[in-house]
């Protein structure tokens, strides 16, 4: 860890080396409510909420539980990441692990209803508005056991505009959730809001289809990350700054040069930031997930992705594997349910029990087959006894109760409507 400048009692200090601080810590006189200067976002930070200073302010002798954040994105929308988002979720917890399912779609939150529940009690709103001081005060029950729910909030003002800063204190926040695994379902495009989240957790997914425009997506998606993350990192770094920027520049879709090519230029102008450069590159290692695969060819087109991202990007990506298209998840969705609830040992629900044991839990073998099985097994018993997501009387039905019937592209009839969220409006 670099040196650090810190603020105690308003007094700027430093750089700090790790050991330096450790000895400030043990002497009393630097806490996690002191400041520490962010170098990725150029703002002062409570210690507390750096990962790697967390440690420096542990009194107990027990280690602390590991969790994982895991951030679900890829650039289009339509791919089925927020349905296989809550089915991963849903799969962990069914082999025990204590699960917390995000919905980070700031602008379209519907992560709540994959899991049929129709009208969350508590949502992101009741945080930033402070009616709930904790994250794990607005933690949402959900019909499967060890997996809990922080539902997003439509159309807040301020809040789908949040600061990299408190991104960043987000994300921090879930870590000390009481669970296992956290899935952050993103919303769909590679604007700075989303992107700020995949770069931020401790492991990006990348989900999409095999259709050209999702697989040129989601590779913009990669690069903008890749480039935010650099010019986070040398936003003043007067040498390497213009040289990210100018490609931070290029024509949506477009790139000027390669990764590689700009990686020699900046070896020219600074050989240090070229090793920080290398090493940030090395860490960067997003996860693949392939979805709705028609057949064996398009199962391919991963692997032709991965291709690409690494000869022009220089990002290695796990391409962990992949979900058949399936028109029985497409029924369950419509029914408020997750396909592998509904149809448990479907060629869906078995691929994802794949992905899971393997893919997200690095089980090969034996060992991997037994937890696949396992996988299918719990969620087997656990579709007995799943609640049907039920109706309420007044309940908005495209077609029957309908105040914009007619004259709207949502038209789903029979179905509860897409855009029920705003009877409240109309009928209160």
């Amino acid at each position: 860890m670099a040196g650090l400048f810190v603020k105690i009692n308003n007094k700027q200090m430093g750089p700090y080396s790790s050991k330096e601080l450790e000895n400030l810590v043990t002497r009393g006189e630097f806490n996690h409510d002191d400041l520490v200067f962010h170098e990725d976002t150029q703002e002062w930070i409570q210690a507390g909420h750096l990962e790697e200073l967390r440690e420096l302010f542990s009194t107990g002798p027990q280690p602390e539980r590991k969790r994982t954040v895991f951030a679900i994105g890829g650039g289009k929308g339509g791919v089925g990441k927020t349905v296989l988002s809550a089915s991963l979720g849903i799969g962990l917890a069914a082999l025990g692990h204590r699960v917390v399912l995000v919905d980070a779609d700031l602008g379209g939150a519907n992560l709540h209803t994959c899991l049929g529940i129709l009208e969350p009690q508590y949502t992101f709103y009741h945080f930033y508005s402070l009616q709930r001081e904790r994250l794990q005060d607005i933690l949402l029950d959900t019909p499967i056991e060890n997996l809990k729910l922080i539902s997003g909030a439509c159309g807040t003002l301020g809040l789908a505009n949040p600061r990299f800063s408190q991104k960043l204190r987000f994300i921090s926040e879930l870590k000390q959730l009481d669970s296992d695994y956290i899935l952050v379902d993103l919303g769909a495009g590679s604007n700075y809001n989303v992107i700020d989240f995949f770069i931020a957790a401790q492991q990006g997914i990348l989900v999409t289809t095999p259709e050209p425009m999702a697989i040129q997506e989601t590779f913009h998606f990669v690069k903008v990350s890749l480039l935010r993350k650099l010019m986070r990192r040398f936003r003043k770094h007067e040498a390497v700054a213009p040289i990210l920027e100018r490609e931070a520049m290029a024509q949506a879709g477009r790139m000027r040069s390669t990764i590689d090519d700009m990686l020699k230029e900046i070896k020219g102008v600074d050989t240090a930031a070229f090793t920080q450069m290398e090493e940030l590159l090395h860490r960067f290692r997003p996860l693949l997930i392939l979805n709705m695969v028609y057949s064996a060819d398009e199962v391919k087109e991963g692997d032709t992705l991965r291709t690409a991202l690494r000869e022009l990007l220089c990002v290695d990506v796990d391409y962990i594997g992949y979900v058949e298209y399936d028109e029985s998840v497409r029924r369950s969705v419509k029914e408020l349910k997750p396909f592998v609830i509904d149809n448990p040992r479907s060629r869906a629900s078995r691929r994802l029990a794949k992905l899971i044991s393997i893919g997200l839990l690095g089980r090969h073998g034996w060992e991997g087959l037994r937890e696949r099985r396992k996988v299918i097994h719990q969620l087997t018993d656990r579709a007995e006894n799943y609640p049907n997501a039920k109706l309420k009387g007044n309940e908005t039905i495209c077609s029957v109760r309908c105040f914009y019937w007619g004259d709207c592209e949502y038209q789903n009839g029979g179905y509860p409507c897409p855009i029920r969220h705003l009877d409240p409006i109309f009928h209160h």
